[in-house]
C-alpha cells in the first residue's frame, strides 16, 4: 500500500519591482549594436579580455569608481573578485572591495567559448 503525505506549500508571487534571488538590483541598459560590434572586434583579434567574465566584471567595477578612465594602477584589486556562479552563459562575480558588490554578466551573442561577456546588471554595496 502506498501512502502519501501532503506537505503544505506556500506560493509567493513577486511584487512588481521586487528583486528576485540572483537578479541584479541595478539593470544595465544594453545596446545590442554595441555588443555586436564588440563581438566583431574580438573575432578580429582585438579586446580578447571580453572573453573573460571576471575581467569584464573588473573593468566594469573599476569604471564605476573612475568613470573618466584609469591612469596608472586601477583603484581596485583584481584579486578581490571571485566567481559565485558560472553556467557558461551567465556568470555572477562578487567583488570584495569598492562600491559594487556583485556583477552579473551574460553571453548575449554567442553562448560558447567564442562569445563575449556583457554586464547586464549589478548590486551596490
Amino acid at each position: 500500500m502506498i501512502s502519501a503525505v501532503l506537505i503544505p506549500f506556500k506560493m509567493v508571487i513577486p511584487q512588481s519591482g521586487q528583486v528576485l534571488p540572483n537578479q541584479p538590483t541595478v539593470k544595465v541598459e544594453i545596446d545590442m549594436e554595441i555588443v555586436k560590434n564588440n563581438q566583431k572586434q574580438v573575432d578580429a583579434g582585438s579586446s580578447p579580455w571580453q572573453l573573460d567574465p571576471v575581467q569584464v566584471a573588473f573593468t566594469f567595477a573599476v569604471l564605476q569608481i573612475s568613470p573618466e578612465g584609469i591612469e596608472g594602477e586601477p583603484p581596485l584589486d583584481y584579486n578581490s573578485l571571485k566567481f559565485i556562479s558560472n553556467t557558461g552563459t551567465d556568470a555572477l562575480i562578487q567583488i570584495l572591495d569598492g562600491p559594487v558588490k556583485t556583477v552579473y554578466v551574460k553571453r548575449l551573442i554567442r553562448q560558447d567559448q567564442s562569445g563575449i561577456w556583457t554586464v547586464v546588471g549589478y548590486d551596490l554595496r
